[in-house]
């Protein structure tokens, strides 16, 4: 209430109260309001599928189809030659051939390292220049067949897989060296 002079008893402290308390609420209230129109955007965006809540991903159908492959020859080679076919073939000119050899480490089982090199002729050399070149890999114990898969992407002309064995003791002595027959890669 106002007195003669036109000052409150209470100092003013409940008005800036009330006013402030309006304010809050008002804000509350806008942010709610704010926050239910996001959420109905999105859900609109999203067609009102199931899985859009907050922090969820949205729910997305996956197509899966096969196409056939080449059989896998199931002949394993003997030791000292080295087997190559075909394993697949994607778009873009893109071949996956399987390479395979057995190595036999002997009737001791001793260590042997081996890598394999794919090696591309090259008609203006004359000569066969390494395409392609696995990391050393290795085994101790019984012979055993090894495996490679190597790939060509959009280069055709012949080819050849090599297959470098060597000892697997410090000094690395190399044991043999088996290179396939060449064969064409086209497009």
């Amino acid at each position: 209430m106002r007195t003669r002079r036109g000052l409150t008893r209470a100092g003013g402290l409940m008005p800036a109260m009330a006013s402030g308390t309006a304010t809050v609420f008002k804000l509350i209230v806008a942010s709610l309001a704010l926050t239910g129109a996001y959420f109905g955007a999105v859900a609109a965006q999203n067609g009102g599928r199931p899985g859009t809540a907050a922090g969820e991903a949205p729910v997305r159908t996956v197509v899966l189809s096969s196409r056939a492959m080449p059989v896998q020859d199931a002949h394993v080679p003997e030791p000292g030659t080295v087997s190559v076919g075909l394993s697949g073939t994607g778009d873009d000119c893109r071949s996956v051939y399987h390479a395979q050899s057995v190595i036999d480490p002997g009737p001791a089982g001793d260590p042997v390292v081996y890598d394999w090199r794919l090696a591309r002729w090259s008609p203006s050399t004359r000569t066969w220049k390494t395409y392609l070149f696995s990391g050393p890999a290795g085994f101790m114990g019984a012979r055993r067949t090894v495996e490679w898969y190597p790939h060509v992407v959009g280069n055709p002309g012949w080819y050849r897989v090599e297959l470098s064995v060597r000892d697997g003791v410090e000094d690395g002595a190399a044991l043999a060296r088996v290179v396939s027959e060449r064969f064409r890669v086209g497009c």
